[in-house]
């Protein structure tokens, strides 16, 4: 799928694994990844609903605060509501309200965006400063990260130690070979002796949750 944005100043290739900026002879890097994501951010890509994600999200302190707070219970209506990673819920709204039809690529650019946007801050998954803290949501995420620990001991353990891996996630998005791509990019087909983890589901969420988790102190707690 290719998407063109005339006057931004930035083309986009867009695949299934990644974006990168194209146009100007390079690859992609973590700069122009994070600068396509600001303007996928303020820019709808569908001429037709000019409405981005900034014209309601519009706050820098509330969205500073974004990346550290994933995973966390997307509170939809019913059966839909589960615990989502940050990339997902960017993926799903991308896919709603700009009609992409493969939402990861500009969801990947986002994503970089606005964990650039609050870089610094620690992983406090369910929980975002300043914001109504909710116990049922935040015991729905504890029974994800209990999933994921059990999901990590059978998929992963063998080779990866805990700490390391829980270290590991916080470097994602990254470019790799000149491409945007997400954690859960590279963990779908990370192990091959088992069946992938699909991008956007649950148990990919789950092992995301549990590896954030541990990076965060344990599982997330109400603060007092």
């Amino acid at each position: 799928m290719r998407v063109r944005r005339v006057g931004l100043g930035v083309v986009l290739a867009l695949s299934a694994g990644g974006a990168a900026p194209v146009g100007s002879g390079g690859a992609a890097t973590m700069d122009s990844l994070v600068a396509a994501g600001a303007r996928w951010w303020r820019e709808s890509p569908d001429p037709r609903s000019p409405v981005a994600c900034a014209t309601c999200h519009h706050d820098p302190a509330a969205t500073r605060e974004w990346a550290a707070s994933f995973p966390k219970l997307k509170p939809e209506p019913p059966p839909y509501a589960r615990v989502m990673t940050f990339l997902q819920a960017n993926a799903e709204a991308v896919r709603r309200h700009y009609g992409v039809a493969e939402p990861r690529p500009v969801a990947t650019a986002i994503t970089a965006y606005l964990a650039a946007h609050g870089a610094g801050r620690p992983p406090t998954p369910g929980i975002a400063a300043g914001q109504p803290v909710f116990p049922a949501r935040l015991a729905e995420l504890a029974r994800s990260v209990a999933r994921g620990q059990g999901l990590y001991a059978r998929r992963c353990a063998a080779c990866h130690d805990e700490s390391s891996s829980g270290e590991a996630v916080t470097r994602f998005p990254r470019v790799q070979d000149g491409r945007g791509e997400s954690l859960e990019a590279f963990l779908e087909h990370h192990t091959t002796a088992l069946p992938p983890l699909a991008w956007d589901g649950q148990p990919m969420a789950d092992v995301i949750a549990y590896l954030l988790a541990r990076r965060a102190g344990g599982p997330a707690k109400e603060q007092p």
